[in-house]
């Protein structure tokens, strides 16, 4: 009889407070763009390096295109000059995803990694020559490295230069149609991107939150709320905990608004760790781990750093 009460109570209280958290979000159901950076890959020799006069009308562009469309749009040189090299060239992904990963004011969320490949060639059958230009361009998850979607533009039959076109000539031409391009890839860019952040139904985020129990007077959540925004991976690490308390953590985190899904990453006796994947924000998911120990009655603190929550239960007597 007991341990049925109990059981109804805790049903109660998860329901509760999965109800409440989504009262307490609705004010700021209208998560911000996600940040992001814009960056040159020109490992490859036959690319554009950075520091080119290409290169430089072509991230201006993207970078443009994509603050135009409602991004927040950081430059790589302002937010990585005190740890990093400034005008460092032929950098491969690795190193990219490394700079954007050890970026922390702000928090980068996205970044946008393009290639430049121009040259020209001459017609087979007159003195005509044409430039050709190429941009492929892809989208990364800054935390995660999940793709996000990538677009390329090449192929297309560009003005010929004119007669006796020399170096400058050549990279004022190159330049002028690359940009054109770059505008191109950009917009396609943004439109996948703008797919990955599309609101989702409130009653299709996450599980829904456990039926009322008994007489529990409790405000049912609204289920037209909409959970937009990018979503976002999340390493969530429970440390001095008891099995039973683990559990009912699982539970509240599994309730949270905006819960995509989550898979344990490693369990013992006193400590587990969950791959924790949500459309809400760091700020938002803390508040609810805070909320959730408070619900728990169970001491303890929350703390966070780059993409790692660590919730310790602190022992008392």
């Amino acid at each position: 009889m007991f341990a049925r009460a109990q059981k109804t109570s805790v049903a109660a209280a998860l329901f509760a407070l999965a109800a409440g958290l989504t009262l307490l979000s609705a004010p700021a159901q209208a998560q911000g763009r996600p940040n992001l950076v814009v960056m040159g890959e020109d490992a490859d020799e036959d690319a554009v390096p950075r520091g080119n006069r290409i290169f430089q009308r072509v991230i201006a562009e993207l970078s443009e295109t994509m603050n135009l469309r409602g991004y927040n749009v950081y430059d790589e040189t302002a937010v990585a000059m005190s740890f990093t090299q400034a005008n460092r060239v032929r950098r491969r992904d690795a190193e990219l995803i490394e700079v954007a990963r050890a970026v922390q004011n702000p928090p980068l969320d996205v970044v946008a990694v393009f290639q430049i490949y121009a040259s020209a060639s001459k017609s087979a059958y007159s003195d005509i020559v044409r430039p050709e230009v190429r941009i492929p361009g892809r989208l990364l998850n800054v935390r995660t490295g999940q793709s996000l979607g990538s677009f390329e533009v090449a192929g297309l039959q560009l003005p010929p230069l004119p007669q006796g076109c020399d170096r400058e000539c050549l990279l004022e031409r190159v330049g002028a149609e690359a940009k054109a391009i770059a505008g191109d890839v950009a917009a396609a860019l943004a439109m996948k991107l703008d797919g990955g952040i599309a609101p989702r139904r409130g009653a299709e985020a996450g599980a829904p939150p456990p039926a009322p129990v008994g007489n529990a007077a409790v405000a049912a959540a609204p289920g037209g709320e909409a959970c937009g925004g990018l979503p976002s991976a999340y390493v969530v690490k429970l440390n001095g905990f008891s099995a039973q308390e683990v559990q009912a953590a699982e539970e509240y985190m599994a309730a949270f608004r905006c819960y995509e899904h989550h898979r344990p990453v490693r369990a013992g006796g006193a400590a587990a760790e969950y791959w924790y994947e949500t459309r809400s924000d760091s700020a938002r998911l803390g508040r609810n781990l805070r909320l959730m120990l408070e619900h728990m009655s169970a001491p303890g603190q929350v703390q966070f750093s780059g993409n790692t929550f660590v919730i310790s239960r602190v022992a008392t007597r």
